[in-house]
């Protein structure tokens, strides 16, 4: 007997090295009966029945998924900082852009300003419709002519709409200079003070751009330097004559 219960106690022991450390706690299975112990091993056994078949590749599936989900998330975080990246660039090119815009209107308003008043003895400015968003609004010119209550360009006369469009030609032409400029008749509906004005204006820039004026006006064909007639000869033949300076 001692031989069998030293024989036992040996099993144990060799049991108890295959336990899981730290061994598992079986408290609440104490004091229940065998018959009630093997009534819950059938429960559990049926339980695992019932989820077969198992698919012994679902962990590889699953490791599969985590890989691409892994790096889809890598794909996401690249893309989210590229976009912020893109963000901020366009944001500075549009602050770079409307900074851009807003120094050349204040100069070509400043020299609309100054051109208006030596061709009109007026005063006049540019307007725009959206101060506060520049860029998305247009540009309207407001005149004041020597003896008439301040205009738009589009309530204007003939002549008012040729001083003030002039004016902000030139005012364009002195912040972003041309070599050349080709003007058709845009003395037509001026008088002639305006046309003695607009030919001095043209003589005074012509020394930083060759100007060719196409006009019927004696105030801007004699401040010419090269003076080219055309006129319709008999026969409905076009004539081209040179005419001499102060025609």
């Amino acid at each position: 007997l001692k031989e069998e219960m030293r024989s036992e106690k040996i099993k144990l022991e060799n049991y108890k090295k295959d336990l899981p450390n730290p061994a598992p706690q079986f408290g609440e299975y104490e004091g229940k009966s065998l018959e009630s112990l093997q009534s819950e091993i059938s429960i559990i056994n049926a339980k695992l029945q019932s989820l077969e078949p198992v698919n012994m590749l679902a962990l590889d599936e699953l490791e599969e998924l985590i890989e691409r989900l892994n790096g889809l998330r890598e794909k996401l975080e690249i893309l989210s900082n590229e976009r912020s990246e893109l963000l901020l660039r366009i944001e500075t090119a549009s602050t770079m852009r409307q900074e851009a815009f807003m120094q050349a209107f204040t100069e070509v308003d400043k020299h609309f300003r100054e051109i208006f008043a030596n061709l009109s003895d007026g005063d006049g400015f540019l307007q725009l419709e959206n101060p506060n968003s520049p860029l998305e609004g247009g540009l309207t010119l407001v005149a004041h002519p020597k003896g008439k209550n301040v205009r738009r360009l589009a309530s204007m006369s003939g002549g008012e709409k040729s001083l003030t469009a002039l004016s902000f030609l030139f005012a364009l032409q002195k912040y972003k200079p041309s070599p050349f400029y080709a003007l058709d008749e845009v003395d037509s509906f001026l008088d002639g003070i305006n046309v003695e004005r607009l030919s001095k204006l043209i003589s005074n820039q012509s020394s930083n751009a060759q100007f060719i004026v196409v006009s019927h006006r004696r105030p801007m064909i004699s401040a010419s330097e090269r003076t080219i007639g055309v006129a319709q000869a008999r026969g409905a033949n076009t004539q081209v004559l040179g005419l001499p300076n102060a025609a």
